[in-house]
C-alpha cells in the first residue's frame, strides 16, 4: 500500500513504538476495536516528507525532524474544546492506534513503518539529547499521568498512595516526588515492579498479597500522624483499586482514577466512607494536549535523575510483533517496544 501526501499532511517514519496496557486489553478481548486496525499509539518518529504544518509551539516542521504527538486530535471549536477544557473528548476526536484502518483512517497506528498524522494533532519536537526509549511512552502514559495529577491537584509535603506500579504508576511516583511529596507509597503484587518504583522515588512499597489492606492503612497512618494519605492515584485497572484507596485516604482526601480503560470495570465502594471522609473522586481519561508539552519538559529536566530509558526493557522487529505481545502479556517488563526498521 502506498500513500500520497500534500503539504497539509505530516507523514512520519516510525522509529519506535511501545505496547501499552490498552493494546493488551484490545488483543486479549477486554476492549473492543474495529477491524482491520493497526494498533500502537505510544510512538516516536521522524517526518518523512515536506509539510507546511507547524508544531504545537509554532515552530516549522521539517523533513527529518524527530517528533512525538498527541494521542487524540481535536477541532478547537466544539463545546468540549472551547468550553469544557476537554479537547481529548472533542466531538470529532480521532484516536491513534485505536481506529479502523481504511481509507482516510489508514496509516493511523504505530505498529507499522509509517503513520499519517491528521489535522488537529498537537505535534512536538523531541529534544536532541532525549533518546527514543526515553521519549516513546510519554505521549500516552506520562501525559495521562500529568493531566490527571494536574486535574486533581498536587501539594508539596503531602502523602500519596499509588495503586499500580506499571508505566503510569512509575511515572506518577517520580512526578510526585519532584512535586515535593514527602511520602509516595506504591501498591502492586509484582515485586519486580515495586523494586522499579523504589528506583523512581517510592518511599514505601506494599504487596497486597503479603500485606493486608488494614496493615497498609496502619502503615500510611503511621507516617501521617494518624490521618492517612492525602492523595490516591489509581492506575492499576484492578477493580479493588478505588475501594482500597478510599479506605486509605485521610478526611478531605482526593482520589484520581486513570486505569479503567476497558468496559464493565464494575467496582463496589463503601459510599459511607466517601461521604463521611469528604473524599473527592475524579476520573480522567486521556489528556489535554498541553500535558504532552509539560511531560516532555519533565523528562528533559529529570532524565539524569531517573532511568527512563530502562523502562523499555526489550525491543522487537515488526516481523516479531506476535512474540513481542506474548512477552508483554506476561507482565514481566514495564514496556516492550517494536522498532520497524531494527
Amino acid at each position: 500500500m502506498s500513500v500520497t501526501t500534500t503539504s497539509n499532511d505530516v507523514l512520519v517514519r516510525v522509529s519506535l513504538a511501545t505496547i501499552c496496557g490498552s493494546d493488551l486489553h484490545t488483543v486479549s478481548g477486554r476492549r473492543g476495536a474495529e477491524t482491520p486496525c493497526v494498533l500502537g499509539h505510544e510512538i516516536v518518529g521522524t517526518i518523512a516528507a515536506p509539510t507546511s504544518i507547524r508544531s504545537a509551539t509554532g515552530e516549522a516542521l521539517r523533513e527529518g525532524d524527530r517528533i512525538t504527538w498527541s494521542l487524540t486530535t481535536s477541532c478547537g471549536t466544539c463545546d468540549y474544546c472551547m468550553n469544557r477544557s476537554l479537547p481529548q473528548k472533542c466531538e470529532t476526536m480521532f484516536k491513534y492506534g485505536h481506529a479502523r484502518s481504511e481509507g482516510t483512517t489508514a496509516f493511523s497506528g504505530g505498529f507499522a513503518t509509517h503513520i499519517l498524522l491528521r489535522p488537529g494533532t498537537a505535534i512536538y519536537h523531541l529534544p536532541d539529547a532525549m533518546t527514543d526509549e526515553e521519549a516513546v511512552p510519554i505521549n500516552c502514559a506520562l501525559a495521562t499521568v500529568v493531566n490527571g495529577l494536574t486535574t486533581i491537584g498536587t501539594h508539596p509535603g503531602e502523602t500519596a498512595v499509588i495503586h499500580g506500579a506499571g508505566m503510569l504508576g512509575i511515572y506518577a511516583t517520580c512526578y510526585l516526588r519532584e512535586k515535593e511529596y514527602e511520602n509516595v507509597a506504591v501498591v502492586d503484587t509484582n515485586e519486580s515492579r515495586l523494586q522499579t518504583a523504589e528506583r523512581f522515588g517510592a518511599t514505601h512499597t506494599f504487596n497486597p498479597d503479603k500485606t493486608s489492606v488494614a496493615e497498609i492503612d496502619a502503615a500510611l497512618k503511621e507516617v501521617t500522624n494518624g490521618r492517612g494519605a492525602d492523595l490516591g492515584v489509581e492506575v492499576s485497572g484492578a477493580t479493588i483499586g478505588i475501594p482500597n484507596l478510599v479506605t486509605w485516604l485521610a478526611i478531605g482526601g482526593r482520589c484520581v482514577t486513570l486505569g479503567y480503560v476497558y468496559p464493565n470495570a464494575d467496582i463496589s465502594v463503601d459510599a459511607h466512607q466517601l461521604v463521611t471522609k469528604c473524599v473527592t473522586l475524579r476520573g480522567v481519561h486521556n489528556y489535554h494536549h498541553t500535558a504532552l508539552g509539560a511531560s516532555l519538559r519533565f523528562v528533559e529536566e529529570n532524565r539524569t535523575r531517573y532511568p527512563f530509558a530502562e523502562l523499555v526493557e526489550e525491543t522487537y522487529q515488526l516481523a516479531d510483533i506476535n512474540t513481542a505481545f506474548e512477552h508483554a502479556m506476561r507482565q514481566e517488563a514495564v514496556r516492550i517496544a517494536i522498532a520497524p526498521f531494527l
